[in-house]
C-alpha cells in the first residue's frame, strides 16, 4: 500500500511539473528508458553522453506549434523530429561515434531548419564524455543496432484526423472516417482516393473546415494505407488497417455495396424500366380487348 500510494504521488508530481512550466523540456538516455516521461528538465540544461549514445528529448504536448520542429546539434548523426507521442512530444537523435569530448549546443528550429542548427539560442547543451579505442572502435556496431526512429505520430483519440501524414489511427474494414483538413491544403469538392476506401471521398463544408465521408472496404487487408489528393503524389494521411473479424464477413457493410443517396444502382433502374414498359404493354392490351367493336 505504501509503495502504491508513492508511486501515485511521484505520477501527480510529475503531472503538476508538466502543467507548470511551458519551457520545460525532458531527455533520457533510450537505452536506460525508452518511455517518454523521464525527469524534467529546464531550458538550458547540461546534459552527458557518450559516443553512440541515443537520446530522446521530451517537450510537454500542450506546447504550440512543436510538432515537426527539428531537434539539431552538430554532434548528432542526424537530426531529431519532434513528433507528437500522446501525452508528450518527443525527438530522438544519437551522438556521433567520431565525437571529441566536450560541451555542445542543441537547438530547435522549424521543420526545414539547418541540419546542424547553426545560428539561434541553444535549447540545451550535451556534454560529450571521452571513450578509449576499444569503445570507440566498437561504438558503429553499438550505433547499427540501435531501433530506427519511428515516423508514425500518435495524437488524441478525441482530435480529428488527420493532424499531420503520419498521424496514424487505426480502423476496421467496414469502419465509416471522416478526414478533415482545417488549413489551405483542401477546399470544398476536393477529392480524396485510398487502396482502402470503397470509393473517393469527396470534401464538403465550410471554407475553414472542410471533411470527408469514406469507409473502409470489407476486404481490406490489414496494414498501413496512404491518402492522397486525386491527381497528386503527396502522400496527405496514413492509416492502419486492422486484422478483424469483420473482414470478408457478411455482417461487414462498406459503400460499395450501397446505391448512392437519391440514385438507384444500374441493374435495379433497368430492372424497373422493364417491369414499368411491360406494366404499359399490358394496360395497353386490356385497354383494346375491352374496347366495343
Amino acid at each position: 500500500m505504501v509503495r502504491t500510494k508513492t508511486a501515485a504521488a511521484g505520477v501527480a508530481a510529475l503531472a503538476l511539473l508538466l502543467m507548470a512550466s511551458a519551457g520545460t523540456a525532458f531527455a533520457v538516455r533510450t537505452a536506460d528508458q525508452p518511455t517518454p516521461l523521464a525527469t524534467p528538465l529546464a531550458a538550458g540544461a547540461r546534459l552527458s553522453a557518450s559516443p553512440g549514445e541515443q537520446l530522446t528529448f521530451t517537450l510537454p504536448a500542450f506546447l504550440p506549434g512543436k510538432n515537426g520542429n527539428r531537434v539539431v546539434s552538430e554532434v548528432f548523426i542526424a537530426p531529431g523530429t519532434l513528433r507528437m507521442n500522446d501525452p508528450v512530444v518527443t525527438a530522438v537523435a544519437t551522438v556521433a561515434c567520431d565525437t571529441p569530448p566536450g560541451v555542445y549546443p542543441v537547438r530547435q528550429t522549424g521543420p526545414g531548419g539547418p541540419a546542424e542548427g547553426a545560428g539561434g539560442e541553444p535549447w540545451v547543451s550535451v556534454e560529450v564524455a571521452d571513450i578509449g579505442a576499444a569503445e570507440r572502435a566498437a561504438c558503429p556496431g553499438k550505433v547499427a543496432a540501435l531501433p530506427p526512429e519511428q515516423p508514425e505520430e500518435h495524437w488524441p483519440a478525441d482530435s480529428s484526423w488527420p493532424q499531420s501524414p503520419w498521424d496514424v489511427r487505426t480502423f476496421r474494414p467496414g469502419e465509416a472516417v471522416t478526414p478533415t483538413a482545417s488549413d489551405a491544403s483542401a477546399g470544398y469538392g476536393d477529392t480524396l482516393t485510398s487502396p482502402g476506401f470503397t470509393g473517393r471521398a469527396v470534401m464538403r463544408g465550410a471554407k475553414a473546415v472542410v471533411t470527408a465521408a469514406a469507409t473502409i472496404r470489407c476486404d481490406a487487408g490489414p496494414g498501413l494505407y496512404e491518402v492522397r489528393w486525386a491527381g497528386g503524389d503527396e502522400v496527405w494521411a496514413r492509416y492502419r488497417v486492422a486484422d478483424s473479424a469483420e473482414q470478408n464477413s457478411p455482417a461487414c457493410r462498406d459503400r460499395a455495396a450501397e446505391p448512392a443517396p437519391g440514385r438507384t444502382p444500374w441493374p435495379a433502374a433497368g430492372t424497373a424500366a422493364a417491369l414499368a414498359a411491360a406494366g404499359v404493354a399490358a394496360y395497353a392490351v386490356a385497354r383494346r380487348r375491352r374496347r366495343p367493336r
